[in-house]
């Protein structure tokens, strides 16, 4: 079995990392897969929402046991952290370039070489919240890495049992701001991963497999204030930024075997400026689940004998409008449509979980168990609530409890969050439509506003921006959570009938309602 490890570098990297973990959530990803984070701005709102969500996700995960019909499915991605889980590069505060490369130490000549290469703004500008669109100085300080230490550790546990090619190794990064752009054409240099002595079986021969998503410019930032920070990138930098770094790429022999190009050209608005630190938090863009996607593409690829062919990946859409339809999927063209149909059958059964999950199964657990005269419910959930013993039945108490307040969190605050986050409520993004499912602001791992399924019942079955039988929510209990029947599944806690009951409904209300199998 293929060893899978992402890496996602700086802000965008953060946000495929994230893309990567909802779909692993929904099913859509690897069996297994090792994630590590690289960036210098450690406190970056990106990099601190995805950490969270993945150490919730595991939580989730490990308390999850599901039903035959969910097996594979939900959660069903073993994902992998280091301890460390964040290169942050440089090991002191307020690191600056000059005092990194020792500048005061240095020879006179060499001195005035290093002030040729950089300005003096570069050299004495405090790096610990990123390099500020200045990939020049991060290709210095992350030219060597410390490969025995953690994160980086995850790419050589137990290397030595694979074979060539086994090692999956995906970058994902801009090419168009600071870190990724000086980390992701770094990182992949022939030297440091592919080519490892770690990883080398022989002269010329790997056992890595090394592929990398250059994301191109996707986005705009809102420019409200001026700021006094002398350093810095803005939206506007972006193409000269990427046209030297495409530049570059064509020039160099890096250590990629292959390599997704991946951009956008409707640049919608992902947030306002920040030069870095907490205040830096973009609203999640479409473009991060396709790079998700292209990594999910390089992962599940079949076993490859020999020396890998370098090879390309570029696709594009027919209008200005992103469908279901027209997000790309696979490499292979014999296999596109089947991956499209499961694709949005995960993510359209996934929302429909949460929504419903958080909304009506919430209220559920909220009232007292003798009050609830439910059909599924009273199927699944017999017990005498003043009996000690009979407790565990009961999945608002103790373990239980905790596993459903998990979940919600999870379901809540990140996936239906960033769900519709990438819902600009425009007609160019014809997802999902974030009006039928939130309502007011959002921000990923905060409360947000599930609208009312008893005003609006009609939503569940129209949140999709296409075509529908509109079936209502009395509908889906009724009709779907009604049939689920897992009283056999005697294994199950009452926390995981209780996940598993609204899963299966939600699966069987999407092939129905939205004609998705």
């Amino acid at each position: 079995m293929a060893y899978n490890v992402l890496v996602g570098i700086g802000g965008t990297g953060a946000r495929v990392v994230e893309a990567m973990v909802h779909l692993c959530a929904a099913g859509y990803g690897p069996e297994n897969l090792s994630i590590f984070l690289i960036d210098p701005d450690e406190s970056n709102g990106n990099l601190t929402r995805t950490k969270t969500l993945i150490t919730l996700y595991n939580l989730c995960r490990q308390s999850f046991n599901p039903s035959k019909a969910a097996e594979k499915q939900l959660f069903k991605t073993n994902i992998k952290i280091p301890e460390t889980l964040v290169w942050k590069i440089f090991k002191d505060k307020n690191t600056t370039l000059s005092y990194y490369i020792n500048l005061k130490t240095m020879t006179k000549e060499l001195e005035d070489f290093a002030s040729v290469l950089f300005s003096e703004v570069e050299l004495n500008t405090i790096l610990n919240e990123g390099f500020r669109g200045h990939p020049s100085i991060g290709s210095v300080v992350m030219s060597d890495p410390p490969q025995d230490e953690e994160p980086w550790t995850v790419l050589w546990d137990d290397i030595i049992t694979q074979k060539q090619n086994d090692v999956r190794v995906f970058l994902a990064g801009s090419v168009f701001g600071g870190t990724g752009a000086a980390g992701v054409p770094t990182i992949g240099s022939q030297r440091l991963i592919k080519y490892n002595d770690k990883a080398t079986i022989g002269a010329g021969k790997s056992r890595v497999l090394l592929g990398g998503a250059l994301v191109l410019p996707y986005f705009s930032i809102e420019r409200e204030d001026e700021t006094d920070e002398k350093m810095y990138v803005t939206h506007y930098d972006f193409p000269i930024a990427t046209k030297a770094a495409l530049q570059y790429y064509n020039e160099k022999q890096l250590g990629f075997d292959q390599l997704y190009f991946i951009g956008d050209s409707l640049n919608q608005k992902i947030g306002k400026f920040s030069v870095g630190s907490m205040s830096q938090e973009n609203q999640p863009h479409y473009i991060e689940l396709v790079t998700a996607l292209a990594a999910t593409d390089f992962f599940e690829q079949p076993p490859l004998e020999g020396d890998p062919e370098k090879l390309y990946y570029i696709a594009c859409r027919d209008d200005d409008s992103v469908t279901w339809e027209s997000l790309p999927v696979s490499r292979n063209e014999q296999e596109i449509r089947q991956r499209q149909i499961d694709f949005k059958a995960r993510l359209v059964t996934m929302s429909a979980f949460a929504y419903t999950f958080c909304t009506y199964g919430k209220d559920t657990l909220d009232k007292p168990h003798k009050d609830i005269n439910d059909t599924w419910y009273r199927e699944h959930f017999r017990f005498d609530e003043n009996k000690e013993k009979e407790r565990v039945k009961n999945p608002r108490w103790g373990e239980n409890k905790t596993q459903l307040e998990n979940f919600e969190k999870f379901l809540k605050h990140y996936y239906l969050a960033w769900l519709c986050s990438m819902d600009d409520n425009s007609d160019k993004v014809r997802l999902i439509s974030k009006s039928k499912i939130c309502e007011g602001s959002i921000q990923i791992g905060k409360e947000i506003n599930l609208i009312d399924y008893n005003k609006k019942k009609d939503n569940l079955g129209d949140f999709l921006k296409e075509k529908s039988k509109k079936e209502d929510f009395y509908v889906f209990i009724n009709r779907f959570l009604n049939s689920v029947n897992i009283t056999d599944e005697k294994t199950l806690s009452a926390a995981n009938k209780y996940i598993n009951i609204f899963y299966e409904a939600a699966m069987k209300f999407c092939a129905h309602n939205y004609h998705i199998q």
